[in-house]
């Protein structure tokens, strides 16, 4: 049996070493003992079960976590990113992975995609067969998240997949223009496409954003008036998950009917507030979620 001081010992070097991150040579500095006699004390408490070492691995509690969100908000799969230091390649791996066995499978647009689409560039670890499409036009913005055409582009080279590109604008001046546009037959072989998707990924973006997707233009003061929290596609929605709609509102990309009979809608929500992402898994047209650990855990309170 230890004695009261012993006992006593043992913890303080346990504290010492496990809390307070000295090294060995400074706890028997401090306590007046050897080096190896602090080695040994150690190893006794671990014996004795004063201290408990329990080696989780990162997926552990990251698989936790999503089957509560799975639980919660009813959905199939998803991923919770633990990487906190390169959340985008963790996120690419994902969806590679996830979209293997998808013939079929549409992106959108948006920050986050096109960073995790552009980490795919860099990536020749996945072989897909099948096709890829783009889910809205272009927008005239720097950023090539907001490029569609060539974020397929970009994922079919990198997996080996086809890719088809709609070459238009997201934003038509007028409801003559999409008219139009939607007249053309790259459009309308894109529309046969859309109406059977396996798989389709979009970004998850908070409301209001930057870049603005011409919003006062297309929506007036609706999206103020009825509560605007997010958007993915540029759909608009309130925290309900009721989409909102404008009077000059041309956009051309995926009708929301086709978009609901696609097998697996894959949203990427890293750049989306709590509010953001309840609206959109209120719509109830998510199948699968890639957050942050923090943000799963906002998700779950």
């Amino acid at each position: 049996m230890l004695s009261v001081h012993e006992r006593a010992q043992l913890v303080t070097a346990a504290r010492l070493y496990y809390e307070s991150n000295l090294t060995q040579a400074q706890i028997a500095q401090r306590l007046n003992v050897s080096r190896p006699s602090v080695s040994k004390m150690l190893a006794r408490a671990r014996e004795l079960g004063i201290v408990h070492i329990e080696i989780r691995a990162g997926d552990e509690g990251k698989a936790d976590l999503l089957q509560r969100l799975q639980s919660k908000y009813a959905l199939a799969g998803g991923c919770v990113l633990t990487d906190e230091q390169d959340e985008l390649t963790q996120a690419m791996h994902y969806l590679m992975a996830e979209t293997t066995a998808d013939k079929s499978l549409a992106l959108g647009w948006g920050y986050a995609l096109g960073e995790v689409v552009l980490k795919a560039a860099d990536c020749s670890s996945y072989t897909q067969d099948g096709m890829v499409y783009p889910l809205i036009g272009t927008a005239n913005f720097p950023n090539k998240g907001y490029h569609p055409d060539e974020l397929v582009k970009i994922w079919a080279s990198a997996c080996g997949r086809s890719c088809y590109m709609l070459g238009c604008s997201a934003f038509p001046d007028s409801e003559e223009e999409r008219a139009e546009l939607e007249s053309r037959s790259v459009y309308q072989q894109l529309l046969q496409q859309w109406q059977s998707l396996d798989a389709a990924v979009v970004s998850i973006c908070g409301y209001p954003a930057v870049p603005d997707e011409a919003t006062a233009t297309r929506f007036g003061d609706a999206l103020e008036q009825q509560k605007a929290v997010g958007s993915f596609l540029s759909y608009y929605y309130n925290q309900r998950g009721e989409f909102i709609s404008g009077n000059n509102d041309y956009c051309m990309h995926i009708p929301l009917a086709q978009l609901r009979r696609c097998k697996k809608l894959i949203g990427i929500g890293l750049n989306a507030g709590k509010k953001a992402l309840l609206g959109a898994l209120a719509t109830g047209l998510f199948t699968n979620l890639v957050v942050s650990e923090e943000q799963a855990k906002a998700l779950l309170k």
